[in-house]
């Protein structure tokens, strides 16, 4: 059992980062690049993610005790304000992964092996419930007391007693809708699309509904207004930031018929915005999906890890339309093996791009020193 004094000592390190100037500083960097204002600055938040904080947790064992999560998250962003990049000072609940929505649908969900420390922790894979398109027809929404919604409750005022009030607190990191949709029928929806389009848009929008609500009964019980979109990562962005990696598989076509009427259901209950995530590898760019999004109004960011090269090439496309939150994942080694280093990268991308706005960065650092080697870096490119 997690002893409360480890606990306390890992909240209390938390005091020694309380800085409201600066994290002031930071919303505005965020806010400006998301909105095109010229600053001078491409914004990088460099996340300290020591793997030595989880070592040795069986995730099944631990996964709905908070006071596990808090005192491997607490050391974590400890860690990262050390650093003093351009993130801000928040905790996510982030290893249900996609497990709460798709829970409140009856999915089972199938546990990795261990835990990890990381902002990025996927959680749970939840397992289709529906073998047939058909049966959505009869289904309707259901209800928010099912499935893992307790188990958030739990987290979240547990949470919320313990920590800093200048901690802002995010729940699960909200599922994509048709990500979310297309777990519960499995792959098969791919060619349902076409065979059964409106049924398709039925699950989608219904979860949709539920997404919406998921997040609206988190901020209720932590007290975050519902048009203040700090995600996961210590971004304050556009709206909800909704992880809709499955929609690699569609074309731009289906992306605008499926799922835009579904983000705008998400967006209207945040503000009117959209933030939009899908992953991507330096093999795998999926950069269909970019000019989807450009034709939706509503979504105002697009975050995608190598979208920081999408966004040099086509900026002018971009500009005052779509801004771009990129470079976690693989990039880092990405730009070191292409340039030789991330500082002859650095030396090369910030001068040129540091004027133009519209881009949020933020990576993973393994340790507080290869953290604070990073951002001397990026501080001195500026400089250029």
């Amino acid at each position: 059992m997690m002893q409360k004094s480890q606990i306390k000592q890992s909240l209390k390190r938390l005091e020694n980062y309380y800085n409201p100037k600066r994290f002031q500083e930071i919303e505005q960097l965020h806010k400006n690049a998301f909105d095109w204002q010229g600053q001078g600055r491409i914004p990088l938040g460099i996340h300290v993610v020591n793997p030595e904080h989880g070592k040795g947790l069986s995730y099944n064992d631990v996964w709905l005790n908070p006071e596990v999560f808090l005192d491997i998250q607490a050391k974590q962003l400890a860690d990262t304000l050390e650093v003093g990049s351009d993130t801000l000072p928040v905790i996510g609940i982030n290893h249900f992964g996609d497990a709460v929505l798709t829970s409140l649908f009856g999915a089972k969900q199938h546990m990795p092996d261990n835990v990890g420390a990381s902002l990025n922790e996927v959680g749970p894979t939840p397992l289709a419930v529906y073998s047939n398109i058909v049966e959505v027809a009869e289904i309707e929404a259901p209800s928010l007391d099912s499935g893992l919604m307790s188990d958030v409750e739990n987290f979240a005022r547990y949470y919320n007693q313990n920590l800093p009030s200048w901690v802002y607190l995010v729940g699960p990191m909200p599922t994509g809708v048709f990500s979310a949709a297309m777990e519960l029928r499995g792959s098969s929806m791919l060619m349902d699309l076409i065979d059964r389009p409106e049924l398709c848009k039925k699950l989608i929008s219904l979860c949709a509904n539920r997404c919406v609500l998921i997040e609206q009964e988190f901020r209720r019980i932590v007290g975050t207004a519902l048009d203040k979109p700090y995600s996961n990562f210590g971004v304050l962005g556009a709206g909800l930031r909704l992880g809709e990696d499955s929609i690699c598989n569609i074309s731009r076509e289906m992306i605008m018929e499926f799922c835009g009427p579904a983000f705008t259901q998400v967006n209207d209950s945040f503000g009117g915005m959209g933030h939009i995530h899908f992953c991507s590898l330096p093999h795998s760019r999926f950069e269909h999906i970019y000019p989807a999004l450009l034709e939706m109004p509503e979504v105002a960011v697009v975050s995608s890890q190598f979208g920081f090269e999408y966004y040099q090439q086509n900026i002018e496309k971009l500009r005052d339309k779509l801004a771009v939150e990129s470079f976690y994942g693989d990039a880092y080694e990405y730009v070191c093996e292409k340039y030789g280093s991330f500082e002859v990268w650095a030396n090369e991308f910030v001068p040129r791009f540091k004027n133009k706005s519209g881009l949020v960065l933020y990576m993973n650092a393994s340790c507080v020193a290869e953290g604070k080697r990073i951002w001397e870096i990026w501080q001195r490119a500026h400089e250029n």
